[in-house]
């Protein structure tokens, strides 16, 4: 049975996989297992979701808060550009000595 999720939440939750792939490929964490032990998540959960997105199949319905905060935190991935689809992917780290 399909979950009735909202846009918004299947954007974000395209945004969190995309994101992910790309700490992937760029060599920064190994893949879900290590990040969802990590953060404690369920990882056959998160490979429901990714596998199972706009599908008939879908059984979990939104990603963890949890998982949201853990990949800002441990790759910079941009919270508005999570959340909202607003901005860059990366946050821009301070280049200047300004606080």
């Amino acid at each position: 049975m399909k979950k009735n999720i909202s846009p918004e939440s299947q954007a974000i939750q395209a945004r969190f996989f995309q994101a992910f792939d790309d700490a992937v490929e760029s060599g920064k964490t190994l893949g879900l297992r290590g990040f969802c032990r990590k953060h404690g998540l369920n990882r056959t959960k998160y490979s429901c979701i990714r596998n199972t997105m706009g599908t008939d199949a879908m059984t979990y319905r939104v990603i963890d808060i949890d998982a949201l905060s853990g990949i800002c935190k441990d790759f910079g991935v941009n919270p508005a550009w999570l959340l909202l689809g607003v901005g860059e992917m990366y946050i821009e780290p301070c280049t200047s000595n300004e606080q």
